[in-house]
């Protein structure tokens, strides 16, 4: 009795299963070519006036391959004269903790070097330069910053800073203040705590 009753049944249900109510029409067909996808990652940001690009591995001019920590000096610093048509600042500093470097200056991009090789680069806030992923000092908001990645925030003896995980894995450092990231850097730097 179980059993024919189940029988019974079982035509009924498989066809409720196969079939939409009547007084609901279809959903409406959409082209996956014309829907507008909100982008991957806010952040990154497309600048006109980019020449340099940083990222956790080194700079580069906007385009062209990057140079990586190691680079030699003369390479680094051609790139960057070409990119920017004037020759950058040049300094040194004995009594960095890391031991004695030198610097190029190009506006607001300070680039590191020991022994004639590029060690890092610090980022202040200004026009022409970004990171691969998008982020510049002055105009990224820190909050947005802290939204799409990974940030860490220092216990330091220097007021805000932090560190995050860039888009290619690699850390970038930083400071911000008010809300604002002021300054960025990686590699090896003349920071003194």
């Amino acid at each position: 009795m179980m059993r024919t009753a189940f029988l019974l049944a079982l035509p009924f249900a498989l066809a409720a299963c196969g079939s939409e109510p009547e007084d609901q029409s279809p959903a409406p067909q959409t082209d996956v070519a014309e829907t507008e996808l909100p982008p991957a990652n806010p952040t990154v940001e497309e600048f006109g006036d980019t020449k340099i690009v940083v990222d956790a591995n080194g700079v580069g001019a906007k385009g062209e391959e990057t140079l990586r920590f190691g680079s030699a000096r003369s390479e680094v610093d051609a790139s960057l004269v070409e990119a920017f048509g004037e020759q950058g600042e040049q300094s040194a500093n004995g009594e960095c903790g890391a031991g004695p470097m030198e610097f190029s200056t190009y506006g607001p991009l300070q680039v590191n070097y020991q022994d004639d090789r590029l060690v890092g680069w610090n980022l202040q806030a200004g026009e022409g330069m970004a990171t691969s992923d998008g982020v510049r000092p002055g105009t990224t908001p820190y909050a947005l910053l802290k939204e799409e990645r990974t940030v860490r925030e220092m216990e330091s003896t220097l007021p805000g800073e932090f560190h995050y995980t860039s888009a290619d894995y690699g850390t970038i450092g930083g400071f911000a203040e008010d809300g604002r990231i002021v300054s960025l850097h990686a590699g090896v730097n003349c920071f003194f705590r």
